[in-house]
């Protein structure tokens, strides 16, 4: 199998590579926000950058011209999510787009970037590569056994790669390889119950899909009091970087987290009002309390937070 698109990418992110258009396509959101989160920080590092988001060809167009009318010359970097070409004529120089799409679009000097695997049956390869790619990029050595470990321990949490990574490199610290005794270490720890996609869908304010999600199977209660605590932790971190507005490296160290997970937790927090985050952290206390003093059963309490949180949406 060829080298995956986003160890490709990284890469040249990290030799100071940068296109002004990249297409992001596929469904693994979690490798297209990694992605964008390096991008940002590459170009602060080259200068004042600042970064919105748009939903519609009409806005990014509006964009694009606001940009043309700042006085003081700042780089910009647009995060478009589209499904199809937008017809732009000229990109100015100082503006910097990621198009995030379902499908591979193709644009004219836009570098288009497979996130997704080819098919199921691709599935644990792609996985394989990614592994062995995020090897060499923190110049770590990893043997196959490893590799395989972690492959079959995320053959069916795919979108937890990135986290048990960083959580891995946690694990290792400065040693140059990464022992089967690592691994399985980290393995043991991935959750059977899908709450991370249930926070990320969250997130993005697919309630309900994650309502769904939730009913479609049995969880027993001790993994719903795991997800509500994740959540917590999660809405914690968001409410830290918010008000410290910290670098990726001391927001790191403050809360002994990975530097990818610190910058995505300060890449989320910047989309959060206040006055929501509030909210949402007073919905899921009073969930908890609700299952701590009996009220409800933990599933119901989960429940209820979700459609609280469609409610006040």
């Amino acid at each position: 199998m060829d080298i995956p698109d986003y160890i490709k990418i990284i890469n040249e992110l990290k030799e100071g590579e940068l296109s002004h258009i990249y297409i992001l396509s596929g469904d693994w959101d979690f490798l297209k926000e990694d992605l964008i989160s390096k991008i940002f920080d590459l170009l602060r590092k080259k200068g004042d950058t600042f970064i919105v988001h748009t939903e519609s060809e009409i806005d990014l167009e509006k964009e694009i011209k606001n940009a043309r009318n700042v006085l003081i010359p700042t780089t910009k970097l647009i995060v478009a999510k589209l499904n199809s070409t937008p017809k732009l004529k000229v990109i100015p120089d100082d503006i910097y787009l990621i198009i995030d799409s379902n499908s591979p679009i193709r644009m004219s000097k836009g570098k288009l970037v497979k996130l997704s695997p080819p098919g199921l049956r691709e599935l644990e390869g792609y996985i394989k590569e990614h592994i062995r790619g995020l090897s060499r990029y923190y110049d770590k050595e990893i043997d196959d056994t490893s590799v395989n470990i972690l492959t079959l321990g995320l053959a069916q949490s795919p979108h937890l790669l990135l986290s048990i990574w960083n959580t891995l490199l946690l694990l290792v610290g400065d040693k140059k390889r990464i022992e089967e005794e690592d691994t399985r270490e980290v393995v043991k720890n991935i959750p059977v119950f899908t709450g991370f996609q249930v926070i990320d869908m969250l997130e993005k304010g697919r309630i309900t899909e994650a309502l769904f999600l939730l009913r479609k199977e049995y969880y027993p209660d001790s993994e719903i009091m795991q997800l509500l605590s994740m959540l917590r932790k999660r809405y914690k971190l968001i409410l830290s970087a918010k008000v410290m507005n910290p670098q990726d490296l001391e927001f790191a160290k403050t809360f002994n987290i990975s530097v990818g997970y610190a910058r995505f937790i300060l890449s989320i927090s910047r989309d959060y009002k206040m006055e929501d985050l509030s909210k949402k952290i007073k919905l899921l206390l009073s969930a908890e309390r609700r299952i701590k003093t009996g009220e409800v059963k933990p599933k119901e309490g989960l429940e209820d937070f979700i459609l609280s949180l469609s409610l006040s949406s």
